[in-house]
């Protein structure tokens, strides 16, 4: 560790796709304790890049290819909260098919989270993986009902699952992000602990420090945080201190009372942004594959 870092109590993470970056970033700081990816993050890879603006593009088959080799870059450069691999799914996809990419890509590299969505078949996914001891992230979540729903469905794994509110995406729409993540970790208190808060899509060193204060587990953020955070000297929030967002405009996600003791099923877990989320990956996707005739989630 860097000399002068003074480590979070957070578990950091690097949100990219290129081990170059997350070196770089390891160099800096001094440690990372580990990488989200994502079909975004995947075509925006410097050689992914390459390749594409060349005017070729990749099969499905060596797109996943490209995809392996990224995060077994990655892996050896990371700590314990490891590298999350975000299944290829659009609307359709079953959790079947997610599960079936899921064991695949968990072989890929031996840190390996497996990121579903926060959708009704990611969750079903997501406890069918638990029961084959697969670790799993859970992505894409915008609501306190879907954090209650991983929860209750992910009841029994021996491996902490993580679930990741994207505080940013909220924000851009002018709901408070950080008050999702403050909702989910006062939701949280009443349960067993088996659930860790992951907070994602961090635009800022506000966003992070927020984090920090509101006591996520883990905070992934992209590496121009990393430095900003570096440059700052490494600030960490007074413990005492609660956190202010600052962000008066934002209009505020208010907490809702919700039994982790209930079904999964019976949560309305329904999110536009969740929704728009998931057709976004699937155009970046797309963005660097061949035109198949096949659905993706066949």
């Amino acid at each position: 560790m860097n000399s002068t870092t003074r480590k979070s109590k957070a578990q950091l993470l690097v949100d990219g796709g290129d081990p170059e970056e997350t070196l770089k970033v390891r160099n800096l700081v001094g440690y990372v304790d580990g990488q989200t990816t994502n079909p975004t993050l995947v075509a925006k890879n410097p050689e992914v890049r390459t390749i594409v603006s060349s005017g070729r593009k990749f099969s499905s088959q060596e797109e996943l290819e490209e995809y392996r080799k990224i995060v077994q870059a990655i892996s050896p450069l990371v700590g314990s909260a490891g590298v999350s691999i975000e299944v290829f799914a659009d609307l359709d996809t079953t959790g079947e098919d997610m599960l079936r990419q899921g064991r695949e890509m968990f072989s890929w590299i031996p840190n390996a989270y497996i990121k579903y969505p926060c959708t009704h078949e990611g969750l079903r996914a997501a406890q069918m993986s638990i029961r084959e001891g697969l670790r799993v992230n859970m992505t894409l979540c915008f609501s306190q009902e879907q954090a209650a729903a991983v929860y209750a469905a992910t009841k029994g794994s021996k491996a902490p699952v993580y679930v990741s509110p994207f505080v940013g995406r909220l924000d851009d729409r002018g709901e408070n992000g950080m008050d999702l993540v403050k909702n989910i970790k006062k939701m949280y208190k009443a349960g067993d602990g088996h659930v860790h808060v992951l907070a994602a899509s961090i635009r800022h060193l506000k966003h992070m420090l927020g984090s920090f204060a509101l006591d996520a587990e883990l905070v992934t953020a992209p590496a121009k945080i990393w430095v900003e955070w570096a440059r700052a000297s490494f600030p960490l929030p007074d413990k005492n201190q609660a956190f202010e967002d600052g962000d008066k405009h934002l209009k505020p996600i208010a907490y809702k009372p919700l039994d982790l003791n209930r079904e999964w099923t019976d949560f309305d877990i329904r999110h536009d942004l969740t929704t728009k989320g998931i057709q976004q990956f699937v155009a970046d996707y797309k963005s660097t594959v061949k035109q198949e005739p096949e659905s993706l989630s066949k």
